[in-house]
Order: C-alpha cells, then sequence, then structure tokens
C-alpha cells in the first residue's frame, strides 16, 4: 500500500464524514521511524516524510530528484549571499531565517574542506632559500639540510642541559625527513584553523563588546567570514600555476584587496558604523589573531618535531 493509501485509509472509518474516531486512528498509519500516527504527510513527532518501504523505481528517482534539487537550491542561495551580499547571510542567520540557508557550521566545513582538498593537489612551486637549496613554497617551508647541518645539530643534541639536548635530538631526527615535516605541519594547520575561529569570535565580541551581542552571534559571524577566507585562499591557489613567483604574487594580491574590503563591509553590516571606525576595530581583532595563529602554529610545530 503506498503512503497515500495508508493515509487515506487512516482518515477512512464509519464516524461523520467518513473519519475514522481517534481510538481507531491512532494505531491505523504509525510512523515507520517512531510509531506516531500520521494523518498528514509528515510526521508530528519526528518530521520524517511519510515513505513506503518498498518504493517503485519511480518513486526513489523521484525522491531522490526532489531532495537533491532542494538541497541544490539551498546551496546556491546560501553562497549566492555569502559572496555578493557581505553580511547578508550573517544577518539573516541572527535575525531567524534559518531555514532556507545551510547552517554556519556546514559553511564553513564544506569551504574549508574544499580549500585543503586543493591545496593538497594543486602544483607546488619551488623556490630556492638563501642557501642555494630548493624548497616547497608554501606557509610552512622545510628546506633539506646537508650532512654537515645534520652533524653539527647532532653534536649540540650531546652537550647542553638536559632541554636543550632533548629538544636537539628531535629536531635532529625530524630534519632528517623534511618532506614527512611539512606534510604533517600542513596537515595540523586545519585543527589549528578550527581553534582559531572561535577565537576570531572572541576578539570580535571583545572590539564590539559595545553592541552587547552574545558570543553564538559572534561565532555565527566568524565561521561566514572563515567561509569566505576559504573560498577567497581556494582561487588564490591558482598563483602556484604561474611560473614566474612575481606573477603568482601578484594574483594573489588581486584578491587579498578584494577579501579586505569584503571584510570591512561585511562588518559593517553585522556590526553598524563608520569606515574608519570599522577599521580600526577589525585592525586590533587582526592583529590579536595572527599573533594567535603564529603562536599556535609554533606549538603544533613544536608536538610535531617531539613525536620524531
Amino acid at each position: 500500500m503506498s503512503p497515500t493509501e495508508r493515509r487515506t485509509t487512516a482518515l477512512r472509518g464509519p464516524g461523520a464524514g467518513g473519519f475514522t474516531p481517534p481510538t481507531s486512528v491512532a494505531a491505523s498509519n504509525p510512523c515507520l521511524n517512531c510509531g506516531t500516527n500520521i494523518q498528514l504527510e509528515f510526521c508530528p513527532e519526528c518530521g520524517q516524510r511519510e515513505i513506503d518501504t518498498d518504493p517503485t523505481l519511480r518513486e526513489f528517482l523521484a525522491e531522490l530528484a526532489e531532495e537533491f534539487l532542494h538541497w541544490d537550491g539551498k546551496l546556491f542561495k546560501t553562497y549566492r549571499m555569502l559572496l555578493t551580499k557581505p553580511g547578508q547571510l550573517t544577518m539573516a542567520y541572527l535575525e531567524g531565517r534559518r531555514v532556507r540557508y545551510v547552517s554556519p557550521l556546514r559553511v564553513y566545513l564544506s569551504c574549508s574542506i574544499l580549500f585543503f582538498f586543493l591545496s593538497t593537489v594543486a602544483p607546488r612551486q619551488v623556490v630556492i632559500d638563501r642557501t642555494g637549496r630548493p624548497v616547497a613554497g608554501g606557509i610552512v617551508q622545510v628546506g633539506r639540510s646537508t650532512p654537515q647541518d645534520l652533524a653539527e645539530i647532532d653534536a649540540d643534541a650531546r652537550r647542553g642541559s638536559a632541554p636543550s639536548r632533548f629538544w636537539k635530538s628531535h629536531m635532529a631526527r625530524a630534519l632528517r625527513d623534511p618532506e614527512n615535516l611539512q606534510h604533517d605541519t600542513l596537515e595540523s594547520i586545519p585543527k589549528a584553523m578550527f581553534v582559531l575561529v572561535p577565537f576570531f569570535a572572541l576578539l570580535v565580541g571583545l572590539v564590539y563588546r559595545d553592541r552587547r551581542r552574545k558570543y553564538p552571534q559572534h561565532l555565527a559571524f566568524a565561521l561566514h567570514i572563515h567561509a569566505a577566507l576559504f573560498l577567497t585562499l581556494s582561487v588564490m591557489l591558482g598563483g602556484r600555476f604561474f611560473g614566474s613567483p612575481v606573477a603568482s604574487g601578484i594574483y594573489q594580491v588581486l584578491f587579498i584587496i578584494p577579501f579586505a574590503i569584503y571584510l570591512v563591509r561585511a562588518t559593517r553590516k553585522v556590526y553598524p558604523g563608520s569606515a574608519g571606525q570599522t577599521v580600526w576595530r577589525l585592525s586590533a581583532a587582526c592583529a590579536m589573531y595572527f599573533g594567535a595563529f603564529v603562536a599556535i602554529l609554533t606549538a603544533l610545530f613544536a608536538l610535531i618535531v617531539l613525536s620524531y
């Protein structure tokens, strides 16, 4: 029996107008998920749609198309607003208009996953350090040490204080495998960012403490800003395809400036104020944010070295 037939049967009976008395209805059309009686299309208790446990191929494809088109439409509206109307997506969330858009956390996670995936598959530019040795470019750069460098570190590891010997012995082992050291360090950056997003929300709350907003509201703003940041960084990865470091740098600057403007506009939308006041407050928050980023990345690097 199809869902429509089950629902019709549940509402048909000997009562006036053809409706079954409540005592009979209660057990006539149970939700397959929680057992609550369904008289309409969705369960009033758990929200699951009334389904057929043995659907035809046509019903299966129709349900798949409906779910995909609904989700796809939600994604399109969310990212279009995120990119074209700075701060408006956050305002929609804060004002309670949430069903039509993807949640801030999902937006952040999808954009961050996209960036870190693209950063692993995009070709890395090779730069030459001051000693003339090639080093893979990126946020973290670990050059290949010469045998003389490693011998010097090994010698240092045998003298000095106990903490110094302990650290240098691990560093010597880590530098013997620079590719894995750089790989492990790069993999730690998503963990650092996951900590830094709520920290950025705390900083925004600090510089805008006079607005009396609660922390979850600052967090929604921080998630949307970082999602836009990751999308910008994803596009900036195209600079790796340039053969010239100068051309690559110019390409990346072309996206850094628009993102800075985006950040100011988004902030003014959520926290109304003059452009000068917004820039001043954002500068203070970003300076503390950058300091925290360097500190967390340094701590993670130290932990990685100590694991060798």
